[in-house]
């Protein structure tokens, strides 16, 4: 059975491997028919990505990953169908990325602290777009051979938890919302088993019911990791609150945590679903 669609992959203009290009080559080699680009912090690959969509026939859609302030796990909100030139939102994307950038420096910092010295040019050799973010740091600690997994380097030392880790500059989750609203953008709340709450449901639901009074209209439903309990939690909770259902691959390279694009669990294909207002 070949994937339908993939509302969530990441290119090398943020912290992906692939181009723009390439993540449309390898969908439809896939069978998939609709994708969306939802690069951390910028849009700068959007306009490539859904011109080469076009030309190769499939339904490639803009988009972008924000992540909101939170107060466990990570809360990120996907903006589909983004105006790619909204100036409120580009400011805060500029803004966003000064934060990173200043953060990576202060987490080179702590690093050498610890005598894992990982320079600006390495760091700079794994990113290939305008976003240099944690993975290029977890790549970078992997290849000098001072971790043994990429999942090493973010579990002791960049996660929330991390000896390195060092926070930024994020929006809220209500306001997250509302910007991607104002820039044109569909809004899903991404792979919201990272959000810490497990099976909880009170909490999740309460933050469900403040984010569509923002503007939220979609929850990803399939995403790596979850488990078919919190799967039927995030249908049941999505369709009590009239949210449309999504799923994401959340593909950032191949080979990278086992992830291939359209799908959401090692050979097994996100299910198609019906998204009127993306032309699904």
């Amino acid at each position: 059975m070949n994937a339908q669609n993939d509302l969530h992959v990441h290119s090398n203009e943020s912290d992906g491997q692939l181009s723009p290009e390439l993540l449309i080559d390898a969908a439809i080699g896939n069978g998939v028919s609709a994708i969306a680009l939802c690069d951390h912090d910028t849009t700068a690959g959007a306009k490539r990505f859904t011109q080469y969509g076009r030309s190769r026939g499939i339904n490639a859609i803009s988009g972008i990953e924000l992540s909101a302030k939170w107060k466990g796990g990570n809360c990120h909100l996907l903006g589909l169908n983004v105006l790619s030139e909204y100036e409120p939102l580009e400011a805060i994307l500029r803004k966003t990325r000064e934060s990173r950038d200043r953060r990576n420096d202060l987490i080179l910092e702590k690093l050498a602290e610890m005598d894992i010295n990982i320079s600006q040019e390495q760091l700079q050799s794994e990113a290939g777009g305008e976003v240099v973010a944690r993975p290029h740091i977890a790549l970078a600690m992997l290849k000098a051979g001072y971790v043994c997994s990429f999942r090493e380097a973010f579990d002791k030392y960049l996660s929330s938890s991390g000896l390195a880790y060092v926070d930024r500059f994020r929006l809220g989750p209500a306001d997250a919302v509302k910007i991607l609203r104002e820039a044109g953008a569909f809004v899903v709340l991404a792979h919201p088993r990272q959000l810490g709450f497990d099976n909880e449901k009170t909490g999740l639901f309460d933050l469900l019911i403040e984010l569509k009074k923002a503007g939220l209209q979609g929850v990803e439903i399939y995403s790596p990791d979850t488990s078919g309990e919190q799967i039927q939690l995030y249908k049941e909770m999505s369709a009590a609150l009239g949210l449309a259902q999504t799923g994401g691959s959340d593909f950032h390279a191949p080979g990278l945590g086992g992830r291939e694009i359209g799908y959401y669990r090692p050979s097994v294909p996100i299910p198609k679903i019906s998204v009127p207002e993306l032309g699904m």
